[in-house]
């Protein structure tokens, strides 16, 4: 006893509604394939920024370690200095 789907003719109104909707879908979907690319596109870039981060991070850490080195080098030649200008003033 297998029923069969009859097509019911749609109102007017029905067919408005329909098709009001089926443009409201289509909007959504395109909605949600913008956001996509919106995304991928975001996430490329978030992607590149933190490569660059992490350049700017190496960067900065070998200024800093030739900062220390360039103070460490500086307060050894103010020692020699000073040593030098002793002995000067020990000749006098």
């Amino acid at each position: 006893m297998a029923t069969e789907a009859q097509l019911v003719p749609l109102a007017p109104e029905s067919l408005d509604d329909f098709l009001q909707l089926e443009g409201k879908i289509e909007r959504v979907a395109e909605a949600l394939r913008g956001a996509r690319e919106a995304r991928g596109r975001a996430e490329t870039e978030a992607a590149g920024w933190k490569a660059k981060f992490q350049e700017l991070k190496q960067e900065y850490s070998a200024q800093e370690k030739e900062l220390i080195s360039l103070r460490k080098e500086r307060e050894e030649v103010r020692r020699r200095v000073e040593k030098l200008v002793e002995q000067i003033d020990s000749l006098a």
